[in-house]
């Protein structure tokens, strides 16, 4: 439904915004990758819809540069990945206008404000998870569609909160035709129905800055929201993935996460892995504890029989 405030904005204008409040702070890279099928748009159309949007008033933008430290001649390096887009107040506005059901407190949009030296890294790695994921799911028979919640909190409180939490439809029967297929990625346009499964992940991007102590924190804080059965009749209990910057830090984190919960499972793979792979191939390593024994090895985002049969 559009509203008298979004009169004048054409289809990819509205979905650009709606894109950007579903995402978060994206790159005009990551709008082009999450535009994806079924529709093909260059990234010279994005940029200029960008430009259009931003002369509007309805998108904002930083522009982002990332050191590499000094190099041997004492000189700092830097590179610049471009600029990163998120909504203004008035963008935001026009989106929850146009699209009602998304309106604040029944639906998490992105925040409007950040800090872009503390946060731009950190917001660009939880973008790539997700158009990745954007972009590989159209390929997969049975799926529906998906949606993408931003900084979400499962519990009662602040704590856990999760980096994002992504929503992903599927039919249970994994032959099952694509007929129902939601229109809009990353929202769930369609309501669901009988023989249809919703599987949730709970993302979380570590770039190594934190102190493990923090990660031990957070398994504690999701084992303690899992024993409070808070979490049923809200939602199903989501897998948790991991990202993290290097294989070391992946042993880091599993280690402290068993700390912190001990016996759970969680999803964990290298950003580099997604960047280069894919999200849904098998990079992810998943630990668990079975017999007293820890034990590690490879394992799919998405669910390893169901999506083992449409693969085959």
């Amino acid at each position: 439904m559009a509203s008298s405030l979004a009169i004048g904005l054409n289809p990819i204008e509205l979905h650009i915004l709606l894109l950007v409040a579903r995402l978060g702070r994206l790159l005009s890279r990551h709008l082009r990758t999450a535009w994806g099928h079924p529709f093909t748009v260059t990234i010279q159309t994005v940029n200029r819809t960008l430009a259009k949007l931003v002369d509007a008033k309805l998108l904002t933008y930083c522009e982002h540069f990332q050191s590499h430290g000094y190099d041997p001649r004492g000189a700092l390096g830097w590179t610049r990945h471009g600029r990163l887009y998120s909504l203004t107040p008035l963008g935001w506005e026009i989106v929850k206008q146009a699209f009602p059901m998304l309106e604040e407190g029944s639906e998490r949009l992105a925040p409007t404000m950040f800090n872009p030296q503390h946060q731009a890294e950190h917001q660009i790695e939880y973008a790539e998870v997700i158009t990745s994921l954007i972009q590989s799911l159209p390929y997969v028979p049975g799926i529906v569609g998906m949606s993408s919640y931003i900084e979400m909190d499962l519990g009662p409180t602040a704590r856990p909160r999760a980096d994002g939490i992504v929503v992903v439809r599927r039919w249970a029967d994994a032959t099952q035709t694509d007929r129902e297929r939601s229109s809009l990625y990353p929202w769930l346009g369609v309501s669901q129905q009988a023989g249809q499964i919703d599987q949730l992940y709970a993302i979380e991007i570590d770039r190594g800055t934190e102190e493990l102590s923090i990660i031990t924190g957070k398994a504690h804080s999701y084992g303690e929201l899992y024993r409070s059965k808070y979490w049923e009749g809200r939602y199903q209990w989501p897998l948790i993935a991991f990202t993290v910057p290097s294989e070391r830090r992946k042993r880091a984190v599993l280690d402290a996460w068993e700390i912190g919960w001990p016996g759970s499972q969680l999803l964990i793979a290298t950003i580099d892995e997604v960047r280069e792979s894919g999200i849904l191939t098998p990079i992810w390593t998943t630990q668990y504890t079975k017999d007293g024994q820890r034990i590690q090895q490879p394992h799919r985002f998405l669910k390893v029989k169901w999506f083992e049969k449409i693969v085959a």
